[in-house]
């Protein structure tokens, strides 16, 4: 990866009772995502002790490249989700890749 690589791990927990609206609600964000021009990994994970825990695992062209996600259409249309489905704000881990 280029040193202008954004890398991020997004957590998502879920309110109580909201576990399979959220999954469905980021399952629905990887197509479009995946096609952006700026996306260079887009991946789900759920976690499995605590199953109402979603990790997305991002990689970016840049700032660039998460700021363009983050104005899209299907982004937005999540983003007004938000508040019924999560149980806390949105926690965004950004990441520097450690290679020998």
């Amino acid at each position: 990866m280029s040193d202008n690589t954004l890398s991020i791990i997004a957590v998502l927990k879920a309110k109580a009772g909201q576990r399979d609206n959220l999954k469905s609600a980021l399952q629905a964000l990887i197509a479009p995502t995946r096609q952006e021009e700026g996306c260079l990994d887009y991946a789900l994970f759920q976690l499995q002790d605590s199953p109402d825990t979603f990790y997305m695992r991002e990689s970016w062209k840049g700032q660039e490249g998460l700021d363009a996600h983050i104005a899209l259409p299907h982004f937005q249309a999540f983003i007004q989700q938000m508040d019924a489905l999560l149980a806390e704000p949105l926690q965004l881990v950004k990441l520097d890749a450690v290679e020998p």
